[in-house]
């Protein structure tokens, strides 16, 4: 049953590839990696990739700890595992926290069902300077393309309205091809300023479900994850910035307001 389901994922990454002529291709993990990644675990071996939020890079020397177990990535960004770890546990939920200098802390609850983990794709951001915000879409195979809208008074940064807003804000990476991330910078939190954050299922293809999260780094620090609820509305709205404090909101919408 597993060698059936990786290969199906390596096939459906790359039929992605060819079905979405209308945004440009930016994969954090192309389907040579995910190929690679996956038949890791046939032979026994779960492997951990952790990445930059911004540019995607593999992120080595993180500390990862998971429950009580410590681990450092190697060169590639990778952690390696025996599968018989996860299968001790086979129901339930696994600590996780992984540090690094000059990145926010990363600590996510990682689900463990019948043994295994789908969960092995993470991103990090480096710290931020106060007065700057930062926004992290993950999510899981299904949908194929969701994006990240951040609107203020007078911009509405996504892949297709703008791709910079000068000394506001900037979309940095576009991915289209399932699992994320998908990354915008608020530059700089104007006090008089409201900003709202969404997501919308540019795919439109199944539904958005709790396998998509956004994280949220403020203050040089992951200040919460928000985890998407499941809905066949095309958007969510994630959370509204009013007087530099963060509201969070989490409930799907027919369009944006």
């Amino acid at each position: 049953m597993k060698i059936i389901t990786n290969i199906y994922i390596v096939v459906f990454m790359f039929m992605t590839v060819l079905s979405n002529p209308g945004k440009v291709i930016s994969e954090c993990w192309d389907v040579q990696e995910i190929s690679s990644l996956a038949f890791k675990e046939l032979d026994g071996e779960m492997v951990f990739s952790f990445k930059d939020a911004v540019n995607c890079s593999p992120v080595p020397d993180v500390q990862v700890e998971l429950n009580n177990r410590k681990l450092t990535t190697d060169p590639n960004g990778y952690i390696r595992l025996p599968n018989e770890y996860f299968e001790s546990i086979m129901d339930g939920t696994v600590k996780m926290t992984a540090k690094k200098n000059n990145y926010c802390t990363l600590q996510k609850d990682i689900r463990v069902m019948v043994g295994t983990v789908k969960d092995k794709r993470f991103v990090m951001s480096k710290r931020l300077p106060i007065g700057k915000a930062r926004f992290v879409l993950q999510w899981g195979q299904k949908p194929r393309d969701l994006d990240l809208h951040l609107v203020g008074k007078d911009f509405h940064i996504s892949y297709r309205n703008m791709k910079v807003a000068v000394q506001k804000a900037r979309l940095d990476r576009d991915d289209t091809n399932s699992y994320g991330p998908e990354t915008i910078t608020l530059d700089k939190i104007i006090l008089s300023n409201i900003y709202d954050v969404y997501v919308h299922n540019y795919s439109g293809e199944s539904s958005i479900d709790d396998k998509a999260q956004v994280f949220v780094y403020k203050d040089n620090q992951l200040d919460k994850v928000i985890t998407l609820p499941r809905t066949n509305k095309p958007y969510v709205k994630i959370l509204e910035i009013r007087k530099r404090t963060i509201q969070y909101v989490n409930v799907d919408l027919d369009k944006i307001p």
